[in-house]
């Protein structure tokens, strides 16, 4: 494989052998070897002549050969075993330079490896990073770290929302990226909701300790405490905290949903993401208020319920839901 690799890097491997190349280094630990190979074709050409009519094809055949590694890892995926779950693939997002560089620069810097876990809508997912942190991945969400995770860093990116049982480590702390806001662990449990979509990063911290900062404001500091929800306003750049039972967002990780005195918007948002189901809400019930808890139950028992108790008709549209306002129907109390 040493003699393809060179070929490659060369810019003289054929299109069978570039995916022959592209399975092989998807495999096992076979990203180490092509380095060290690499490393050691740079090592036999240096100093010779490079041509300048070979930096240009060689440059696009490389980005060809990434572009489609991407493209193939982002397809693979993986069942967990927690509940029925998502994907996990690995991304390479520094891809080899070009020969004049690798003859140039003595070290270059290591191929990074991204791997991203992520749950779809409809799914949660469950993942122990290297470290033996868990972490818990809401529908729709994603978390995405690299290969060099608890080596030098514990840096995390999420989108969406997450709930992180984090392994203590006093010389490194782990770090949560969402948007603007940073979260900086050593050893704690703490949820955070960061949906791009929705106008608030909110932190909710179960135990331990948590320094939120910012990406933006270097001023911006807060340290939270047990049983506080931290919501930062995207828009106005505003931190609120407040003092909640925890149960209520962290429990969704267990497979549960507590809805406590929800407006009807914001419910649906919740429901889509649960059951992977698009809704329509009239304005004139979207701020009506819910209270209940949503386990095991099915979406047509939820929905049947919210039209027995709010004056609320279901109709099916097509892949669209629309919850319409019914004056006749009178709410039953409880």
């Amino acid at each position: 494989m040493k003699s393809t690799i060179k070929k490659y890097l060369s810019g003289r491997s054929s299109e069978t052998e570039q995916n022959e190349l592209l399975k092989w280094m998807r495999t096992d630990d076979h990203l180490t070897t092509f380095q060290s190979t690499k490393k050691e074709w740079k090592n036999e050409i240096a100093g010779q002549p490079v041509s300048a009519d070979l930096q240009e094809p060689w440059k696009k055949i490389q980005d060809r050969l990434f572009g489609q590694m991407q493209t193939e890892l982002q397809r693979t995926r993986r069942t967990l075993n927690f509940f029925k779950y998502a994907a996990i693939l690995a991304v390479l997002i520094s891809v080899p330079a070009l020969t004049y560089f690798l003859m140039q620069n003595e070290n270059p810097p290591a191929l990074l490896i991204y791997t991203t876990v992520a749950a779809e809508y409809g799914q949660i997912s469950k993942v122990v990073l290297p470290d033996s942190t868990v972490v818990w991945i809401n529908s729709g969400s994603e978390v995405r770290y690299n290969n060099q995770f608890s080596e030098n860093n514990r840096d995390i990116e999420l989108i969406g929302e997450a709930f992180f049982k984090v392994s203590e480590n006093t010389e490194l702390p782990l770090i949560v990226h969402s948007q603007e806001l940073r979260v900086k662990v050593l050893g704690t449990e703490f949820g955070v909701i960061a949906y791009p979509e929705e106008s608030t990063v909110q932190v909710i911290l179960e135990k331990g300790k948590v320094e939120l900062t910012s990406n933006t404001h270097s001023s911006f500091r807060h340290e939270m405490k047990p049983g506080e929800l931290a919501n930062f306003n995207k828009e106005k750049k505003e931190l609120t905290l407040s003092n909640v039972n925890t149960e209520l967002f962290t429990s969704w990780k267990d497979g549960m949903i507590n809805i406590y005195n929800l407006p009807l918007n914001e419910l649906v948002l919740k429901l889509e993401k649960r059951y992977n189901q698009k809704f329509e809400v009239d304005n004139a019930i979207k701020n009506l208020p819910y209270t209940f808890t949503i386990k095991n139950e099915n979406l047509n028992n939820i929905l049947s319920l919210m039209e027995k108790i709010t004056p609320v008709d279901v109709v099916q549209s097509g892949n669209v839901i629309k919850l319409k306002y019914n004056s006749k129907k009178v709410p039953k109390m409880n």
